[in-house]
């Protein structure tokens, strides 16, 4: 359970993510601290893509999780982010599905569209090392944000008279990201592989990889291993672990979709 005291809320700032990367490290790893913003004039989806928010239709927030300095891998933790997310969302009444490695995605009549995405980050100094998990979410319709400005369709997650208060929402997101990244710190990524399994939107899908040198490859996603990398099955038969940050996975459109029901 995180104390009352750490959860914060501003009117408007740059970035959540950049207030809680650039604030003073103590000597020993402190509480879990929640920030949320109603304006964020500079926030940042992957790959340096800019993602802004509307008070009145989206939730911008970030949650810092600090821990005596461990070199191992944090490479699923942006899946065990998105887990935890969708889990709160779905008490509240939406269901989600996960898209590798960082975003989220509602249903729609004719397909599914984003509705969020999840940016970490990581600083040390000393002994400390510091995890920033910042989430983006589309609320109520008809805003500006990140997958507006870079041509993709987006979703909104709730009608307005489903729309959980927002400061409610976000300290039930805030809790729920802080307890599972202290899981994962002691369990790794395989306690939350049932969970990202049941989510994932790319299973058994064709999907096409956009690598850093310009070249493109299809195949077909065949879920994640123990590590959270994404497996991609290419037609000569030769299977391929992606990383997050290094490749960037689009879906492609199926003529035959494996069906599957909200969780």
């Amino acid at each position: 359970m995180i104390d009352p005291s750490r959860f914060e809320q501003v009117a408007s700032i740059d970035s959540t993510n950049a207030e809680l990367m650039r604030r003073p490290f103590s000597d020993q790893p402190q509480l879990p601290c929640i920030l949320l913003a109603d304006e964020q004039r500079a926030g940042r989806g992957r790959n340096g893509r800019i993602w802004l928010s509307d008070t009145r239709a989206s939730l911008t927030m970030s949650v810092a999780f600090e821990r005596s300095l461990d070199r191992s891998s944090l490479m699923g933790l942006p899946l065990v982010v998105g887990v935890c997310i969708a889990q709160v969302l779905r008490e509240a009444g939406v269901a989600v599905r996960l898209k590798w490695p960082n975003d989220l995605y509602r249903d729609l009549a004719d397909g599914q569209a984003k509705a969020g995405g999840i940016l970490l980050e990581v600083r040390q100094f000393g002994g400390v090392q510091r995890i920033v998990a910042g989430c983006g979410l589309n609320l109520l319709p008809d805003h500006s944000n990140e997958p507006a400005r870079t041509g993709q369709l987006s979703a909104a997650l709730f009608e307005p008279d489903q729309c959980p208060e927002r400061v409610v929402l976000a300290q039930d997101l805030g809790r729920a990201i802080a307890s599972g990244i202290a899981r994962f710190v002691e369990e790794g990524f395989a306690a939350f592989m049932p969970d990202w399994q049941a989510l994932d939107l790319l299973a058994d899908q064709p999907v096409l990889l956009l690598r850093p040198d310009g070249r493109r490859e299809s195949g077909v996603a065949r879920g994640v291993d123990g590590d959270g990398a994404l497996v991609v099955q290419f037609d000569d038969g030769r299977r391929e672990h992606c990383i997050g940050g290094e490749i960037s996975v689009r879906r492609l459109a199926s003529h035959s979709p494996t069906p599957w029901s909200q969780p």
